[in-house]
């Protein structure tokens, strides 16, 4: 009984897959700890995030934590790589480390620390229960996470978490923009830590907003918790939102309570409630796809937002950008893992190059499912082995200013191309951003409406900007051909394009 009430606003197993971190065969991992997880973090001395410097200095039996977040050069004491740590640290030096990682925005933005966090008192601050059954870890009950925030502008900051699927993780960002009266709009909610909480307060007077901004469900899951912690924040979200596979679910039990307002096509639409916010964060809604879904025409829609002050673009899926480096809250023990040349290989050292490794094969992983150079073992029932060249796919997508997501390129934009260039002339045609920041992978970007409309370029022409055709092939290509066909797509692609 639980199980179908519980997934109500997702698609299809098919779709999800091509929605959420997928793994490998083979490839699954026992969960790591959130102690190992912040360990990780710890080891690695220095890290600069936004142009701040933040020093975490701990020796090399976990001693006395400092720290140390100011602009300019970075100073690390240690350019080896570093080494792994002996025992773990305890849970109240985990929480205290997590306090350290908060880091300030390049344009000068001041760290916060709230008190509740920084004193490590309390040692069940990263926990929570996920509610409602998911493909990403914990797939349901208690799990735990670490946050971190960092700052965009003076008003705008981003708070990350890990979205965890086996040994595969990537971040997952949530938006928090302090509008001129004081009060905080929520895009997206993360895990429900109390870590979390005290992160999003911590920015301002008091929640007022809470903003669902697409169908996709872990931009949205946390929405009923998040409600139930700033209960007198309005609820507005993206439009189409459903439940499957019953549509009756009603709101107080997807949300807890009523929706205030649902967002129309544009900030400018005079025919609909729009919400008192629109004079400092406008918006313009995306229509990624319409599918077929339980008998059912259901289009899939996405909003972006516009933060008037700091020219910032607040997205979710639409665009990205691929770090080559390991972001900060990724476990040292995924990474090694996916590190391996072959699974059968035992964990190699831990050393920078070998985390690098595992980071940039989780990207191809994450990407294209089943990546071009991941081989199964012929003669080894259950072994793969990553051969030569894989690092040339990996720079393929690192090196692109700002793209589109393969996944959300191959299988959502291509049903309807047309209505998805409408949304990027809107958008650019319309804002004069030079900040973007995407829900996933890297943020802030440093990129304007010509990059945006240069990302969008294979809507014109689909070899432009072409993903590797192996990469395509043996992975996405018929995950995404699969759940176009289980899902029903609505109108076929090139009567879209007429």
């Amino acid at each position: 009984m639980m199980w179908p009430i519980a997934v109500q606003h997702t698609l299809l197993l098919p779709c999800a897959l091509a929605l959420f971190p997928t793994v490998a065969p083979f490839q699954w991992h026992r969960r790591i700890s959130l102690s190992s997880s912040i360990a990780s973090i710890q080891r690695k001395g220095v890290r600069r995030i936004d142009g701040s410097l933040m020093r975490i200095g701990i020796n090399d039996d976990y001693g006395d934590l400092t720290r140390d977040v100011r602009g300019g050069e970075e100073n690390d004491r240690s350019k080896s790589a570093p080494a792994a740590g002996p025992s773990l640290p305890t849970r109240r030096e985990v929480l205290i480390r997590s306090a350290a990682a908060i880091v300030g925005a390049s344009t000068g933005a001041t760290s916060v620390v709230p008190p509740s966090l920084a004193s490590g008192e309390d040692d069940g601050r990263g926990r929570y229960v996920q509610r409602f059954p998911t493909l990403f870890d914990p797939l349901y009950g208690p799990s735990e996470r670490v946050t971190i925030l960092r700052g965009v502008s003076p008003s705008v900051w981003a708070l990350e978490q890990s979205l965890i699927l086996g040994p595969l993780e990537t971040p997952l960002r949530c938006v928090v923009v302090r509008l001129r009266d004081g009060s905080l709009w929520v895009h997206a909610p993360l895990a429900p830590t109390d870590q979390f909480f005290d992160l999003v307060e911590s920015c301002g007077n008091k929640v007022s907003h809470v903003v669902v901004p697409t169908y996709a469900l872990e931009h949205k899951i946390f929405a009923k918790d998040a409600l139930e912690r700033w209960p007198d924040a309005e609820l507005w979200t993206s439009p189409g939102q459903f439940s499957f596979p019953s549509r009756s679910a009603s709101d107080e039990f997807v949300w807890g309570r009523k929706v205030d307002g649902v967002l129309g096509q544009s900030d400018l639409d005079e025919e609909i409630n729009q919400p008192p916010w629109i004079d400092e964060i406008q918006y313009e809604t995306l229509a990624a796809g319409t599918f077929n879904i339980g008998g059912k025409p259901t289009t899939l829609y996405e909003t972006t937002f516009f933060h008037r002050s700091s020219r910032t673009l607040i997205v979710t899926d639409a665009v990205a950008k691929i770090p080559r480096e390991p972001p900060p809250l990724n476990r040292v023990e995924n990474l090694l893992l996916v590190s391996k040349r072959s699974t059968s290989n035992p964990l190699p050292e831990d050393t920078a190059e070998s985390r690098r490794i595992g980071w940039r094969k989780t990207v191809l992983l994450v990407s294209y499912f089943f990546p071009e150079h991941e081989e199964l073992d012929p003669a080894r029932f259950g072994v793969v082995t990553w051969t030569d060249g894989w690092e040339d796919n990996f720079a393929d997508l690192a090196e692109r200013t700002l793209l589109v997501p393969p996944v959300v390129r191959t299988l959502l934009y291509a049903q309807d191309p047309r209505k998805v260039k409408e949304w990027v002339e809107r958008a650019t045609e319309r804002w004069d951003f030079e900040t973007i920041v995407p829900a996933h992978w890297e943020a802030p970007i440093a990129a304007g409406p010509g990059e945006l409309r240069n990302a969008f370029r294979f809507l014109e022409d689909e070899t432009v900007g072409a993903f590797p055709e192996e990469d395509l092939r043996r992975g996405l290509r018929p995950l995404a051909e699969l759940a176009s066909n289980a899902l029903g797509g609505y109108a076929d692609k090139q009567q879209r394009m007429q």
